[in-house]
């Protein structure tokens, strides 16, 4: 088989920086494009297994994965008493194919400037699907733009997670993602509908997460969303997981956890109330053994006063996807689909 250089992309001025700016990725695809919604990049066949053998020569070659095998019903009890549910007969298979699909082309312990050049490379992947769709020089002219855009707006999206930077991801929905001051860096990627955000430890790549926002599923509430997509990406078996206040021990929210045969973790998270997304979120369970457990909560040791119930769920006060407050009730409303 023909190997292809991996990284070999023309990357103009991603230099690394922990500059703030909007990096606006290409609008999501169409919904019933299940691949890409979980993050699949398109492209050949050979190009693909290329650049896999490449990341496996780098990273650590994974185990090939077995078929997939469908859901069966299970039921229990009889009479009114009976219930039945779909069950995973192999969980871990089935979370292991939508978590390679979702990190298509990173790799746990990839470096801050080779998760550059991946995302770079996506660019140019739609770059020349935008110019093979058209003849017109016009159009053309703006698409390399667009590609410029692109590619120069990446380095502005990484983010050098310091309380003296002052920046404003600590009252978002990836609050809980990171911890400032431990050598921690961000990159993220704005869709219209979709952001993506990979973390850093010590220069390597340790957790992805993604949220979607309230207009990417229109009208459906967070158990369609969760039937319809997630258990058709990462498995009909989830354990349902539940976040307890350390201090009063109240349940305080639940989310959905998959555990992949690679040693991953996936977990979903209804956070529309509050933040009016969807978070789903991937991690290395060797990575998070040694980091520890960080879930979306409110921030430890704070009184619940009145600003902070505007960020819990207040009726006028919200924060929008990148951590912008909303003093706008009607906003608000629509930010969290009520």
């Amino acid at each position: 088989m023909k190997r292809l250089a991996l990284f070999a992309v023309p990357l103009f001025a991603l230099s690394l920086g922990a500059c703030k700016g909007e990096f606006s990725a290409a609008p999501p695809p169409t919904e019933d494009d299940e691949e890409s919604l979980v993050g699949s990049r398109s492209g050949y066949e050979e190009e693909e297994q290329s650049e896999d053998e490449a990341l496996d020569d780098k990273f650590g070659e994974r185990a090939k994965l077995p078929a997939r095998v469908e859901a069966k019903e299970k039921c229990t009890g009889r009479g009114s008493k009976r219930a039945c549910t779909m069950v995973d007969p192999q969980p871990k298979v089935s979370a292991s194919y939508g978590v390679r699909k979702l990190t298509d082309g990173f790799r746990w312990g990839m470096d801050i400037e080779t998760a550059l050049a991946q995302l770079g490379k996506q660019v140019e992947a739609d770059y020349q699907t935008k110019q093979a769709a058209t003849s017109d020089a016009v159009e053309q002219d703006r698409n390399r733009a667009w590609r410029k855009d692109q590619l120069d707006g990446l380095a502005q999206q990484h983010v050098i997670l310091e309380a003296r930077a002052h920046h404003k991801w600590k009252v978002s929905a990836i609050a809980g993602e990171f911890v400032d001051d431990e050598n921690e860096e961000m990159i993220w990627i704005k869709g219209s509908t979709v952001k993506k955000f990979y973390f850093f430890k010590d220069g390597e790549l340790w957790r992805i997460a993604y949220t979607y926002s309230n207009q990417h599923w229109p009208g459906k509430d967070y158990p369609t969303v969760l039937k319809e997509k997630f258990k058709k990406w990462f498995g009909m078996s989830p354990v349902e997981q539940s976040i307890m206040d350390e201090k009063t021990g109240a349940l305080i929210g639940k989310y959905d956890e998959w555990r992949s045969m690679d040693g991953d973790i996936v977990r979903s998270y209804d956070m529309r109330a509050v933040n009016g997304v969807i978070l789903v979120q991937v991690v290395s369970e060797d990575q998070e053994k040694r980091y520890g457990l960080r879930l979306p909560n409110r921030p430890k040791d704070e009184e619940m006063s009145e600003d902070v119930g505007g960020v819990l769920g207040g009726s006028d006060i919200c924060y929008d996807e990148e951590g912008n407050m909303i003093e706008d009730a009607a906003k608000c409303k629509e930010i969290r689909g009520e």
